[in-house]
């Protein structure tokens, strides 16, 4: 699959745009044509160093097994209808259980993007994976913020 590199840096630059409209509307950033820094997080490696993300991560692996089970067992004598049924409703249970678990995880992982952006003087934070260049690194002020919790 070839990427058009044209569309790339539109999207890349639209992103940018509506994340810094976004913080301007929200009063959150000086108005266009006033300065503002702009810091990025690599998110995946922030939320890795989650020290509660292990256990979290452990804890849905042995529900999602358990719901397995419960398939397995359930299902024996059921029709195809009704074991797509049941699979239905067990992976909403299972999606239900991520929420709760890694939900949480996320909230924390946001509020301490906010305090690091806030201490560093940074008024727009994305993701690494739209940054093509530039920017202020805060993941690992947001990996000790996370891990000082």
């Amino acid at each position: 699959m070839r990427v058009d590199a044209r569309k790339l840096i539109m999207v890349v630059g639209l992103a940018v745009v509506v994340a810094v409209g976004a913080a301007v509307a929200l009063r959150q950033v000086p108005a266009f044509g006033q300065s503002f820094a702009i810091g990025y997080v690599e998110m995946q490696r922030a939320l890795d160093g989650h020290p509660r993300r292990a256990s979290s991560e452990r804890a849905l692996q042995e529900f999602y097994q358990a719901k397995q089970r419960e398939f397995q067992e359930r299902s024996k004598n059921m029709t195809a209808f009704q074991r797509q049924e049941l699979d239905r409703q067990l992976q909403q249970q299972i999606l239900e259980r991520r929420n709760e678990l890694l939900g949480g995880l996320d909230k924390e992982l946001r509020a301490a993007v906010e305090t690091v952006a806030k201490q560093a003087g940074v008024t727009v934070v994305l993701d690494r994976s739209v940054v093509l260049y530039g920017g202020t690194d805060l993941t690992d002020a947001v990996i000790k913020v996370i891990k000082g919790k």
